[in-house]
């Protein structure tokens, strides 16, 4: 093998060696893999609904608002008729999921849709922001199941952008938020 054909099969294998995992890439994303890893427990809302004109009352909040000043997410959750053993387990997971946060605590508030604030739930579930709201995009997202509860997480710029149906995982919620949230 003369000298020209040695560094031609050399630059061949050169530009191989950066091409293939370009090609690699490309053939993934043709057959549209993700990695498990990667994806979202909750359902993307598409497009994200506007919720920054609907101003919803708050019981322990007066100035609440679905745009936050203070950059917070927001993790709704959405009741359905007759809040009782399974929808105050999921409020429960919801402080649970707020106190798994850590450090990210700080930037992620909870509040709950369509939920009545007797004291007794005010003194147990105290990080709760119970709200009433008749926003479209909530509303169509309520459950009609008794007992059940879906939850929707809120961008500090009033944007929906993922919702969880009625028997979500709180671990995956708390996976997704981990994501959103630096």
């Amino acid at each position: 093998m003369d000298v020209q054909t040695k560094k031609r099969l050399q630059l061949i294998a050169i530009m191989l060696v950066f091409m293939a995992p370009i090609a690699i890439a490309f053939g993934l994303r043709l057959g549209q893999w993700q990695p498990h890893k990667l994806r979202n427990n909750g359902v993307l809302v598409q497009p994200p609904q506007d919720l920054a004109a609907d101003t919803p009352r708050a019981v322990r909040d007066a100035a609440f608002a679905w745009k936050d000043s203070q950059y917070r997410w927001t993790l709704l959750l959405i009741a359905g008729p007759d809040c009782a053993t399974a929808c105050e387990q999921r409020l429960a997971d919801a402080e649970k999921v707020w106190s798994l946060m850590t450090q990210k605590a700080t930037r992620l508030r909870l509040a709950v849709l369509g939920v009545e604030a007797t004291p007794a739930r005010l003194g147990r579930f105290t990080r709760l922001d119970f709200v009433q709201s008749a926003a479209a995009p909530l509303q169509a997202l309520r459950p009609v199941t008794p007992d059940s509860v879906a939850a929707v997480v809120v961008d500090p710029a009033g944007l929906l952008m993922l919702r969880f149906d009625p028997g979500y995982d709180p671990s995956g919620v708390r996976q997704d938020l981990s994501r959103l949230i630096r």
